[in-house]
């Protein structure tokens, strides 16, 4: 990220608060999908119904690769209550709840109930000649929150729209609360000095910063948790987002998820030193929530796990472990 660019040029950015929240319309537990429409044919309605369905897979266990599930389930046509075509560019599917559910205990899955955490996220974009995305009302004493396709335009704009439709998270832009200060915060934020933007707020938040509208692939992301900040990935918008939104979604799993038990047999675990080294990291795992050893037999080790994980990203998390593993499922 060209900081040096302060000593260059005139600065020209805009700083916003961006509010991810629960979204109305898109309620977290609601089985309807909402799918791009190729064409008027029956082909194309087909497919339009498959894409909701991952769709839909994906926004309610919170987890972004869960649209493969859909291949367990019958083909979308025989799954979907009843769809709508929205000017004759989108469909609108709502899907058999209960079938849903059940398909997605059958395969380890869990769902995201209730309200989604919110984050704060702001933006801060300097090009060196000119504010961008300037918000409606920026300059006005009191700014009302703005849906995002009043605030962004061209390609970021459908970024953030599509990734909040798809992982059931609804985006509200706002100018800050000082309008007068907003450029002295901006300046401020972008060298590094986060001072001013609130202490206060317990919530996650994450900084953006970029330097040149071209630039939108490689946004430089900083997360704020427990009142400390960190420089963690460079990205573009859906990225950020996808990420931060596996986060939350994975601290719920781990936490209020359903409980479940597993057989986990790990191998080669040959000595002292690597069982050790084994439980250290087993032991730090959120997903795994409690653990005991049940056996062993030469360099085979076996243990008895619970967690509140679905099993696709358990076995994800589990791969840290660094050790050939099978995980057998033995109870809920």
């Amino acid at each position: 990220m060209p900081f040096s660019m302060l000593s260059r040029i005139a600065l020209s950015v805009v700083a916003m608060t961006v509010f991810l929240a629960s979204a109305a319309t898109l309620a977290e537990t609601s089985f309807r999908s909402t799918a791009p429409l190729p064409d008027s044919s029956q082909a194309g309605v087909d497919r339009a119904l498959q894409d909701a369905l991952a769709r839909l897979l994906v926004r309610v266990t919170g987890r972004r690769g869960a649209g493969e599930l859909a291949d367990r389930f019958p083909p979308a046509t025989s799954v979907v209550r009843q769809f709508r075509v929205i000017n004759g560019q989108s469909l609108e599917a709502e899907f058999d709840e209960p079938l849903v559910r059940r398909v997605l205990e059958e395969a380890g899955e869990s769902i995201w109930e209730g309200e989604r955490p919110r984050f704060n996220l702001w933006l801060v974009v300097n090009d060196g000649e000119r504010w961008l995305f300037k918000p409606v009302g920026f300059a006005e004493p009191s700014p009302q929150a703005m849906n995002v396709r009043s605030v962004f335009s061209g390609a970021l704009s459908r970024t953030f729209e599509e990734v909040a439709a798809l992982r059931g998270i609804e985006i509200n832009f706002a100018p800050v609360a000082d309008v007068n200060g907003a450029g002295q915060c901006a300046e401020e934020l972008w060298i590094g000095a986060f001072a001013c933007l609130p202490g206060d707020d317990d919530r996650l938040m994450v900084l953006g910063r970029l330097a040149v509208p071209s630039g939108l692939d490689d946004i430089e992301w900083n997360l704020r948790e427990d009142g400390f900040w960190q420089t963690v990935w460079e990205s573009d918008a859906a990225e950020a987002v996808h990420r931060v939104t596996d986060t939350l979604a994975g601290r719920f799993m781990a936490t209020q998820g359903p409980l479940r038990s597993y057989l986990l047999v790990l191998a080669p675990v040959p000595d002292l030193k690597a069982y050790t080294s084994l439980q250290e990291t087993l032991s730090s795992l959120q997903a795994v929530r409690e653990w005991q050893v049940k056996g062993a037999t030469g360099d085979e080790l076996t243990l008895q796990i619970t967690s509140r994980t679905a099993e696709s990203p358990l076995r994800e998390a589990l791969g840290s472990l660094g050790v050939a593993f099978e995980l057998t499922r033995t109870g809920s």
